[in-house]
């Protein structure tokens, strides 16, 4: 299993899901990626993808001053 982290801090949506989107392609079944954001929106879009498509929510940290940390476990291909 491998995990990555991907900041898309002070990206402006759709960039956040698209960049998000591209990292997951690159990842195998049951690795994980952790996306640093610091939009809501982009935490309620990316989180929402997420289980849509059939991946694992596994958690969102709340870092503070407006950031959070969503991991994703990749489980389809």
């Amino acid at each position: 299993m491998v995990t990555r982290t991907l900041d898309v801090r002070g990206e402006i949506c759709p960039d956040p899901l698209t960049l998000t989107l591209k990292e997951m392609q690159g990842l195998a079944v049951g690795d994980v990626l952790k996306i640093i954001v610091d939009s809501p929106m982009a935490l309620e879009t990316i989180s929402r993808w997420a289980q849509n498509v059939g991946n694992r929510l596994v958690c969102v940290t709340e870092l503070g001053a407006g950031q959070w940390e969503i991991t994703i476990e990749k489980l389809v291909a």
